[in-house]
């Protein structure tokens, strides 16, 4: 792998549905990539949200869980603004529908896509949710039944088409990451 250009940062895309370890995934790149910072898309939520009607229950709620929850253009700046910094070698950008924008997929240099089973990843998010924000179990699978899966399956699963490697993270990605990084040490 090349960079694109001596002066930009590399991007590096991670993407995949709720649960499926994207932060956890992250995380680990930024502390064993040098120069590595993250951009979440969970950090530009929009105060005003779009509304889904649940196929589940017919009753409308915020819509976390739509691409255009996320102001994709105030991350995209944010990007810019990082990649010129010539201290920043690798920008890792997180989210669920990252690659459903193409002004964010575009800037990225290397797209993930990590995955696991519906299973799986409502345990995560539940225990989750339950610690990081106060929220009950009973809560936390209401809205994803209600909501949260139709949207995985509209927008993020899909998305996986956009990736140059799908990581499975039913139990543990350590082989994976290991490989990632191999391929990431760019020089």
């Amino acid at each position: 792998m090349t960079m694109k250009q001596a002066n930009k940062s590399y991007i590096i895309g991670i993407s995949g549905p709720s649960g499926s370890g994207k932060s956890t995934l992250a995380a680990y790149l930024a502390e064993h990539l040098p120069g590595a910072v993250t951009v979440c898309s969970d950090h530009f939520f929009k105060k005003e949200l779009p509304k889904i009607v649940s196929p589940l229950d017919g009753a409308e709620y915020p819509d976390w869980n739509h691409p255009t929850s996320v102001d994709f253009t105030a991350m995209a700046e944010k990007l810019d603004a990082l990649s010129s910094d010539p201290d920043i070698r690798y920008i890792i950008a997180e989210g669920a529908y990252i690659y459903c924008i193409p002004e964010i997929r575009e800037r990225c240099d290397y797209k993930l896509y990590v995955t696991a089973t519906i299973e799986m990843r409502l345990y995560r998010r539940i225990c989750r949710n339950i610690v990081k924000m106060g929220q009950t179990a009973e809560f936390i699978g209401g809205y994803y039944l209600a909501c949260a899966r139709y949207r995985e399956a509209e927008y993020s699963v899909p998305s996986a088409r956009y990736a140059d490697l799908i990581i499975d993270n039913e139990h543990d990605f350590t082989p994976a990451k290991e490989e990632i990084l191999g391929k990431l040490q760019i020089n």
